[in-house]
C-alpha cells in the first residue's frame, strides 16, 4: 500500500496505469475460466472477421477488425474472441482518468476511472465481444483529446481529436453524439468555439473524415446497408406514444450505470443553480453537452416506440467525470464521499456477483438469474444435436429460421463434418447477415431439415416448400426450467412464396405450436 501511495504522489498517471491494469488482468483470468459459450452476435462479428472488410450488413467494421487481431494470435475460441473487450476498457478508464485530471484533478480523474470500471454495463461488456467494447473506449479517448484542444488547438490535438472521432464511429454509429456534442460545446463555450472555428478545427473535421471515409465509401458501394439498418433499429414506423415508459428506461439506465451513480447524475443537476464559480460551471456544462444528447434522445425514442438499455451508453464516459466532479463539490473536505462510496460499493457488489455467475453459471440457477444467460448456454448442443439428426435423415441442407441460431450454428459447426446451414427469409428480401449469406443454393432442396423456433413463421415455411412433413422436435436444456426447444421438418423443392399483402394477411396470426 505504501508502495502505491509514493507512486501516485510521484506519478498518478502511473500509479492509475498499474491499476487498471491489474483490473484488467483480473477480467481477463475470467473470460479463460468461464465456460459460457459464444452468443449469436458474437458468433456473427467472428464471421465478419473471417473477411475483413470496410464494412457489413448491420454494423461498422471495427469490432470484427479486433476480434481478427486476437484470434490472429490466441485462436478462435471463445475467450479469444472476447479478449479485448476488457483491455479496451481498461484504456477507455485509462483515458477517464487523464479527462477527469485534466478538467479538475488527479482525484477526480482517479474516481472517473473506477466508477467506469464499476459500471454494471461495463462489467457486462468486459465479458462479452459488443460493439459498446469498441465504441466506448475511443470515445472516452476523444472527450479527452477534444478537451485538450479545447485549451490547446494545435494541429496534433486536431488531428487525435478528430481521428478518435472516426474511430468511435467505425465502432458504432452512435458516436454521432459526439459531433452533436462537439458543436453543442460550442454554442455554450467561447474556447471551444474558437478552437472549432481555426485552422485546426478544420484539420480535426478532416481527420474524422479521413477514419470513417472507407466505411462511409463502403455504405455507398453496397446500398447504404449497414446505414438503413441502423435506421430500421430506430422502429418509428411502430411508434406509440407511452409516457410511462420513463420509468422503464429509468430502470434500464441504473442497470447500466448502476442505480446510485444514476441518482447523483439526475440530481447533480440542482448543483448548477446559483453557482458562482464559472471556471468549474464551464467544465460541467461542457460535459453536458455530450452526456445529455444521448439520455435525451433514447428517452425520447423509448416513449415513443422502443429502446434497448446500452442505446445511451455514449453518454457514461462524461457522466463518469462529472459524477466525480459533482461529488467531489458536495464532499470536497472528505477523502471519499460517503455517497459515492455507497454508489461504488452497490456497483461492485453488483459486478462481482455478475463474475461469479459468469464463472459458475450453475449460480445463475441458484439465484433465480439463468434467463439472463440463455444466449450463452446450449449452442454447442445444439449444433451436435441437429448434425445427429441431419446425418440420419441425409439431408441437404439444414434451415433455421432464426438468425440467431444460424449463427450459433456458423461458429459452433465451423470444424464439423456437417450440411450448409441455411438461414429461412421471412420477407421479400435479406433482412439480416443470416439471411443475406445463408441463402439456399439451387440443388440444395433435395431433402432440407428445417429447425423451426418461432410458431409464428412455421405455416409461412410450409408454403414455401412443395412437400414438408414433420419428424420430431430437438430439445436442450438452457437451465432447470428452460429448454430450447425446435420443431424439426423434413422438407424439398424450396420456391418461396410470394410476399403479398394477400401472403401475409393470411399467415399473420397462424401459430404452430
Amino acid at each position: 500500500m505504501t508502495f502505491l501511495t509514493d507512486l501516485w504522489r510521484r506519478d498518478s498517471a502511473a500509479c492509475a496505469a498499474l491499476l487498471i491494469g491489474m483490473a484488467v488482468v483480473l477480467r481477463i483470468v475470467v473470460l479463460v475460466v468461464s465456460p459460457t459459450e459464444i452468443g449469436p452476435d458474437e458468433a456473427q462479428y467472428w464471421r465478419w472477421s473471417e473477411t475483413l472488410d470496410f464494412g457489413y450488413y448491420s454494423k461498422p467494421p471495427l469490432v470484427a477488425w479486433v476480434i481478427a487481431l486476437s484470434t490472429a494470435v490466441v485462436g478462435d475460441g471463445e475467450w479469444a474472441i472476447r479478449l479485448f473487450s476488457p483491455i479496451l476498457h481498461g484504456v477507455g478508464a485509462f483515458f477517464l482518468f487523464l479527462l477527469g485530471r485534466g478538467m479538475f484533478d488527479a482525484r477526480i480523474g482517479a474516481w472517473s476511472a473506477v466508477i467506469y470500471l464499476l459500471m454494471p454495463g461495463i462489467f457486462l461488456s468486459s465479458t462479452i465481444m459488443s460493439t459498446d467494447a469498441v465504441l466506448l473506449p475511443p470515445s472516452a479517448a476523444a472527450l479527452y483529446f477534444l478537451w485538450r484542444f479545447r485549451d490547446s488547438p494545435s494541429l496534433l490535438n486536431a488531428a487525435l481529436a478528430g481521428g478518435l472521432i472516426g474511430l468511435a464511429m467505425l465502432g458504432k454509429y452512435a458516436a454521432l453524439y459526439l459531433y452533436g456534442g462537439a458543436v453543442l460545446a460550442a454554442i455554450v463555450d467561447r474556447d471551444t468555439r474558437k478552437a472549432l472555428l481555426s485552422p485546426a478545427g478544420a484539420v480535426l473535421a478532416l481527420a474524422s473524415l479521413v477514419v470513417l471515409g472507407p466505411n462511409l465509401w463502403w455504405n455507398v458501394a453496397n446500398d447504404f446497408a449497414t446505414v438503413s439498418h441502423t435506421a430500421d433499429n430506430v422502429n418509428l414506423s411502430e411508434a406509440g406514444f407511452g409516457p410511462l415508459r420513463v420509468f422503464t428506461y429509468l430502470q434500464d439506465q441504473a442497470a447500466v450505470f448502476g442505480p446510485v451513480t444514476l441518482l447523483l447524475l439526475i440530481a447533480g443537476f440542482i448543483f448548477l443553480a446559483g453557482r458562482k464559480d464559472k471556471p468549474t460551471t464551464t467544465r460541467e456544462f461542457w460535459l453536458m453537452c455530450f452526456i445529455l444528447p444521448p439520455l435525451l434522445v433514447i428517452l425520447a425514442q423509448e416513449i415513443m416506440s422502443r429502446a434497448h438499455a446500452n442505446w445511451a451508453a455514449s453518454a457514461y464516459p462524461g457522466a463518469c467525470v462529472l459524477v466525480a466532479a459533482w461529488i467531489d463539490r458536495a464532499f470536497g473536505k472528505l477523502k471519499v464521499s460517503p455517497v459515492l462510496k455507497t454508489g461504488i460499493v452497490i456497483n461492485a457488489i453488483v459486478g462481482l456477483l455478475f463474475t461469479a455467475i459468469w464463472v459458475a453459471p450453475g449460480l445463475a440457477d441458484a439465484t433465480g438469474a439463468s434467463s439472463a444467460m440463455k444466449g450463452v448456454r446450449g449452442w454447442r448442443e445444439t449444433t451436435d444435436q441437429l448434425i445427429e439428426r441431419a446425418r440420419d435423415l441425409n439431408v441437404s441442407a439444414i434451415m433455421v429460421d432464426d438468425r440467431e441460431y444460424w449463427h450459433a450454428l456458423d461458429y459452433y459447426g465451423r470444424d464439423l463434418d456437417m450440411p450448409p446451414v441455411r438461414a429461412w427469409q421471412r420477407g421479400p428480401s435479406p433482412r439480416s447477415h443470416a439471411e443475406e449469406e445463408g441463402k439456399l443454393q439451387p440443388g440444395e432442396d433435395r431433402a432440407v431439415l428445417v429447425a423451426s423456433g418461432g410458431p409464428g413463421f412455421r405455416a409461412m415455411i410450409r408454403a414455401d416448400f412443395a412437400a414438408i412433413e414433420e419428424v420430431g422436435y430437438l430439445e436442450v436444456p438452457i437451465s432447470p426450467r428452460r429448454m430450447r426447444k425446435l420443431k424439426l421438418y423434413l422438407a424439398s423443392g424450396y420456391s418461396q412464396a410470394p410476399r403479398t399483402e394477400e401472403f401475409e394477411t393470411r399467415y399473420r396470426d397462424i401459430r404452430e405450436e
